[in-house]
């Protein structure tokens, strides 16, 4: 892997990816080559934007012989509405493009050939991108919009199997056109293992994710940081409260007991809880605390 740093962050340089030019152009792709590039640059840059608005921190982009990848951090120590901002910003500019592009070619800036052949390679992968499987912008949008129900473990495990079947479904469609037509195409399997590759990362990404929430906790606050008010149950485990906690804001948890609010417990008193009984409940936090009804 090829390593570049440009400010703060890391461009990674798959060597395979050099082979993507002489491959477009030995499968007569020379003029949807172009047009891969720009949609793929206008994809990740909307990425980036979303992630600057975010306030997300970025940490590499990869590029690979058969596409790019954002990695912002870890994932999953994000709140869910910075994952949802994030992961909505590339298929947003993607879409912005196909509009542009019949802009310019309604105004004559730009060839109908080229036009279409834009359109059509900006149009396939809006439409990939957002299949509901991890790690694809659709199943980090999913994994956002469920976490909330299912937990951030559950809707981590839906997405990674979603990515499974749509991985398998990528290969056995590969293999299935390749004997029908004699002629083996090798782009789904490489989105394929794209994708495999990126269930993984996901899947130790989520793992990591309860170091990265603890350290923050344990964070000195020298300034002022924005605060986050969570509600939770008081049976909830202190893990999981801490959890839900976003790394680049200060955490204050409500704590209920059925319909009412029994008290304010902060971070630190969570972790604390939970570096020394783990399964605790938050409700065993309570002891001292100020009381709020």
């Amino acid at each position: 892997m090829i390593e570049l740093h440009a400010r703060h962050m890391r461009v990674r340089l798959h060597p395979l990816a050099l082979l993507l030019p002489p491959l477009a152009l030995a499968l007569g792709m020379r003029e949807a080559l172009p047009a891969l590039l720009i949609s793929l640059a206008v994809h990740e840059a909307g990425h980036l934007a979303a992630a600057h608005a975010a306030r997300v921190r970025m940490d590499a982009l990869t590029v690979m012989p058969f596409g790019c990848a954002l990695r912002l951090g870890n994932l999953y120590a994000l709140s869910p509405g910075q994952v949802l901002t994030v992961s909505a910003g590339g298929p947003l500019f993607s879409l912005l493009l196909l509009f542009e592009d019949g802009a310019l070619a309604h105004w004559g800036l730009l060839s109908p050939a080229f036009a279409r052949i834009l359109m059509k390679v900006t149009l396939a992968l809006l439409l990939f991108n957002l299949l509901p499987a991890l790690p694809l912008d659709g199943g980090r949008m999913l994994y956002a919009l469920t976490a909330g129900r299912l937990g951030r473990d559950g809707a981590a495990r839906v997405g990674a199997v979603m990515g499974y079947v749509v991985a398998a479904g990528l290969a056995a469609g590969a293999v299935w056109l390749g004997l029908r037509e004699g002629r083996f195409n090798l782009a789904p399997m490489l989105c394929a293992v794209f994708i495999l590759k990126g269930v993984a990362e996901d899947r130790a990404a989520l793992g990591e994710a309860l170091p990265v929430s603890l350290l923050n906790a344990l964070r000195t606050r020298d300034a002022p940081v924005p605060l986050r008010l969570y509600a939770v149950r008081a049976d909830c485990p202190a893990i999981r409260a801490l959890r839900s906690a976003a790394p680049d804001a200060a955490a204050l948890y409500a704590v209920y007991r059925g319909e009412a609010l029994a008290a304010l417990v902060d971070e630190r008193a969570l972790l604390c809880l939970a570096l020394e009984r783990p399964g605790a409940a938050v409700a065993e936090a309570m002891e001292n605390r100020p009381r709020v009804a």
